[in-house]
């Protein structure tokens, strides 16, 4: 006899609620959360900080999901819906989301063997502008959008200690440092705003002659790019984060991992050391942190 369609469906619920309660569920406790802010292509991050992962999957004995979203925007938006346990991001956005969301930073890149890093203002080495004076009405290409603290806010920043304010000289960005760079060197704008050491970057050096380039003005050195883990992050969990990652530099194969990453070595890290990020984005955004 053909049941009718009510009493199949009813059947069907019971049998789906008994099948899938005897199947062991992953807790949310037993997974870790990465968000990896968008430096680099999304394809580029991912090849990079798998190896770490794996490592840090082993060391927590928990399932560890990385993700790093297309663009700055979903990247704050996933911060603030919760979705992170631990995220490696800017200084702008890591003073803003400690002040807004409550996150620790604990850890700071060590990159090309500096745990510091200074912004600078790139021109040919013969262009004929030889002070930061002689930006106005020039055009000056930021390295990774507005919200870049080195490419873009710090290099503002030598820019109005000099007395250059931003309505005296032409300013656009661009997604990734390199190409801000590049643009400098095919002479379609005079001036690139990025880190100073950015002629070292392999990416860039094997692009174009680095030697064909100079530093007009660079500012003071900072604290390098932070790791950051959510506020109510138990005691436990947090320690056993940072030694992992901090165990890394004492191994052959955990410096692999950490180049695999980008970075020369991982250093601890504290809220304070963001403070003279937190002075510079006053002067340059008006932003109190």
């Amino acid at each position: 006899m053909k049941l009718p369609d009510s009493k199949l469906k009813i059947k069907l619920v019971v049998f789906l609620f008994l099948f899938l309660s005897n199947i062991p569920l992953l807790q949310a406790d037993d997974i870790f959360r990465i968000g990896i802010f968008p430096r680099r292509s999304v394809e580029d991050s991912k090849k990079m900080f798998t190896p770490l992962t794996a490592y840090l999957e082993q060391q927590l004995s928990k399932k560890i999901v990385l993700d790093v979203p297309p663009d700055m925007p979903a990247f704050w938006s996933r911060l603030e819906e919760g979705n992170y346990d631990l995220v490696h991001l800017n200084q702008y956005h890591y003073v803003r989301a400690h002040a807004k969301l409550g996150w620790q930073a604990i850890l700071k890149n060590e990159e090309l063997g500096e745990d510091t890093i200074a912004a600078a203002l790139w021109v040919l080495n013969d262009s004929n502008i030889k002070h930061v004076s002689d930006l106005r009405k020039k055009l000056i290409v930021f390295g990774g959008g507005d919200h870049a603290m080195v490419a873009s806010i710090m290099t503002r920043d030598i820019l109005l200690q000099a007395g250059i304010n931003d309505d005296d000289y032409i300013g656009m960005t661009t997604i990734h440092p390199m190409k801000s760079v590049i643009s400098v060197y095919y002479k379609q704008a005079d001036v690139a705003g990025v880190s100073a050491s950015v002629d070292k970057i392999p990416a860039i050096s094997n692009e174009i002659d680095t030697e064909k380039l100079r530093i007009l003005a660079k500012s003071e050195p900072v604290a390098h790019l932070p790791w950051a883990i959510r506020g109510d992050i138990d005691d436990e969990t947090r320690n056993r984060v940072v030694n992992a990652l901090l165990s890394l530099n004492g191994s052959i194969s955990g410096l692999k991992v950490l180049k695999s990453a980008g970075l020369t070595g991982i250093r601890s890290a504290n809220d304070s050391d963001y403070d003279k990020h937190r002075e510079i984005i006053n002067r340059v955004l008006n932003e109190q942190y």
